[in-house]
């Protein structure tokens, strides 16, 4: 192949070199080595990570990187190959694609060509010839990314939309500030100019403080679906490890994978491994600050959304929340927004009593929107077995095995005239 090549004078391009690094091909990376030495042609190596030669020959390696497009880079690929499959978006519905994901020129083709293919099977079924419409677009572009984080975190599908969440006036006006900042990044860094003063803390670090069912997940769905992107929760025991030097491995694989997913990363009770730097009083205090200093700067390098969700908010380093772009607390919900959460947490298509008492239950029950949930689904079981419609019977009854769940003490008296039931 060299001599070949060297005789007529051609272009020599050898792909995928990334797979002679690995011990197993270390004969074989030699090997290329030398010939790249004696080599008189030219010849293009390709590969992912940056070309470190492990060789004491000067090669004379010129590296050329090929990054992300940029949004200007993006909007064009997007134009050119909607406009050659004879799709046409608003600047707006095409702003939403290029702001949201960072893909390369060939994955917006596969994009585009998968949403045609799911638009003409939508068709077959319908019997109605269509072209695709921004979902199936979106749907599209998430399925160009995240695949190499399939193995380090579980997917979470979206049911919540902003709207569902029942929090006071100023935390929804933060949760609406978190999707504003994702959906205009690009302007604002790129366009505007801040991407050049900013050469760490570009991602969108956020923090959800408060008690457990209080909506902390909840949220990060809402937002996941007002911005039409994949969301990965982290399993944190998978992550933290005794073993020294363990952790900041698994970290490392978390957001390298993370950096072209396009997704939002949810690290729930993130106080386990965001936790205070301690005094060091011996060697594991040494490498536990270690771990939590690389994770800092894991984070500022960083530039996706990362949703933290804490029960504690004073375990949480003080360093951790100077690089936070929002802190949100949760409270536990008041009777009116208790009363709200009762209204909505039965699908329309339950079967419920007239004389259902929702307005009792969110006064005298002081529980958090996660109990509720669980209530209202064991007081639908308790009904469907009896063939019934929900009624207060059943509400009292699955309100009792949850508070028996909790651990707390259920007071009848407390229910006035629905205590003999």
């Amino acid at each position: 192949m060299w001599r070949e090549a060297q005789f007529q004078n051609a272009l020599l391009y050898l792909e995928n070199i990334d797979v002679l690094h690995s011990h197993e091909h270390a004969i074989a990376y030699q090997y290329l080595l030398s010939t790249l030495a004696d080599y008189q042609g030219s010849a293009i190596l390709a590969g992912v990570p940056p070309w470190i030669p492990a060789s004491t020959e000067a090669l004379g390696i010129v590296t050329v990187p090929f990054t992300i497009p940029d949004v200007t880079q993006r909007r064009l690929c997007w134009q050119n190959y909607l406009t050659s499959t004879d799709i046409s978006l608003e600047d707006s519905e095409l702003n939403a694609l290029v702001d949201c994901f960072r893909l390369t020129p060939d994955q917006i083709a596969n994009a585009v060509a998968t949403a045609i293919n799911t638009a003409h099977w939508q068709s077959q079924v319908k019997s109605k010839l269509q072209n695709p419409n921004l979902a199936d677009l979106f749907a599209a572009a998430r399925a160009q990314s995240g695949h190499h984080l399939t193995g380090l975190a579980r997917k979470i599908e979206p049911k919540y939309q902003l709207n569902d969440i029942i929090l006071p006036e100023e935390q929804k006006t933060q949760l609406r500030e978190i999707c504003n900042q994702a959906k205009y990044r690009s302007i604002v860094l790129e366009k505007w100019g801040f991407d050049c003063h900013l050469s760490l803390g570009k991602g969108l670090n956020v923090l959800f403080l408060g008690q457990p069912g209080t909506g902390k997940t909840m949220a990060a769905e809402a937002i996941a679906q007002e911005l039409q992107l994949d969301l990965y929760k982290i399993d944190l025991s998978q992550i933290v490890s005794k073993y020294i030097g363990e952790t900041d491995k698994n970290l490392d694989r978390i957001f390298t994978a993370a950096a072209s997913s396009n997704a939002i990363l949810l690290f729930d009770e993130a106080d386990a491994i965001f936790g205070k730097r301690s005094e060091v009083k011996d060697a594991r205090d040494r490498y536990a600050n270690i771990e939590i200093g690389y994770l800092l700067q894991k984070m500022e390098e960083y530039e996706g959304i990362a949703i933290l969700t804490t029960n504690l908010s004073n375990n949480i380093d003080d360093a951790f929340l100077r690089r936070l772009s929002f802190i949100i607390p949760f409270p536990f919900p008041k009777e009116a927004e208790r009363y709200q959460i009762w209204q909505n947490i039965f699908p329309d298509k339950t079967p419920r009593r007239a004389d259902l008492n929702l307005e009792f239950m969110a006064r005298t029950l002081e529980i958090a929107g996660g109990n509720i949930r669980n209530i209202a689904l064991a007081a639908a079981f308790l009904a469907a077995a009896e063939g019934e419609e929900i009624g207060m019977p059943h509400l009292i009854r699955a309100t009792r095995r949850e508070y028996q769940k909790m651990g707390k003490l259920f007071m009848t008296e407390s229910l006035g005239k629905y205590g003999n039931l």
